[in-house]
């Protein structure tokens, strides 16, 4: 289980009980600079998003804008640095034995992975580490960051049209989160006019789940969002 330590797994971690402490009545909230903000021409996302920060401010949050700039560029080491050859270590005897198993964009991307050596990921890593530290420094003015889920939602045809494009702004707001060793939850927040939802993310430093649970359910209580997918 997630929520518990396993001597059995080689990668586990003891949970940070520290870390596990709610927010408290009053936290600060980061939120990204206007200039950072990105929702792909969706105005009804923005004005969602812009609504989800007054609602954490009635609960209790104190605004305090942060640059997303690390975490963005975090984000963009997944897919265009040596990572993705992870994905290819744990796909490769699929790939060797039934490669049309795989989708094309999803094959596309795992074959590009073979061309990053060991001196790609050794640099990466370092990169990586100074980008740990500058997000430790937005996380030491602010309590818990939030963030669109998604800039914009996007239809099938239009994401099998372009996928790497779309799919690469559809990850914008979440890609980093693992790779800078942060928790994360989503949160329903609204629907446009067209009908369609909208959501965000509290993202903190490990093992504040709990903490961040207990802030999304005091968000949900005062946005009264219906239950399921539709507005009804």
């Amino acid at each position: 289980m997630a929520a518990f330590f396993d001597a059995d797994d080689p990668l586990a971690r003891a949970p940070d009980a520290a870390a596990a402490l709610r927010f408290g009545s009053r936290f600060r909230l980061g939120v990204p600079k206007r200039r950072d903000l990105e929702f792909f021409g969706d105005r009804e996302a923005a004005e969602l998003f812009g609504a989800a920060i007054g609602i954490l401010e009635e609960a209790g949050g104190t605004r305090v804008e942060v640059s997303f700039a690390p975490f963005r560029n975090a984000g963009q080491l997944l897919y265009e640095g040596p990572w993705v050859a992870e994905r290819l270590h744990t796909t490769q005897a699929l790939l060797n034995e039934n490669p049309g198993a795989v989708l094309p964009i999803t094959r596309s991307i795992l074959e590009d992975a073979r061309r990053y050596s060991a001196l790609d990921a050794y640099r990466a890593q370092y990169e990586l580490a100074a980008l740990r530290r500058a997000v430790d420094g937005a996380f030491a003015t602010v309590d818990v960051l939030l963030l669109p889920t998604a800039g914009t939602n996007y239809q099938i045809a239009a994401v099998a049209a372009e996928a790497s494009r779309l799919n690469t702004n559809l990850g914008l707001y979440t890609n980093f989160v693992n790779l800078l060793d942060l928790a994360a939850i989503a949160l329903p927040a609204g629907f446009g006019e067209s009908g369609l939802p909208f959501g965000i993310s509290l993202i903190a430093q490990a093992f504040r789940d709990s903490a961040m649970l207990d802030l999304g359910t005091r968000f949900q209580q005062i946005v009264g969002l219906p239950l399921g997918a539709a507005k009804v």
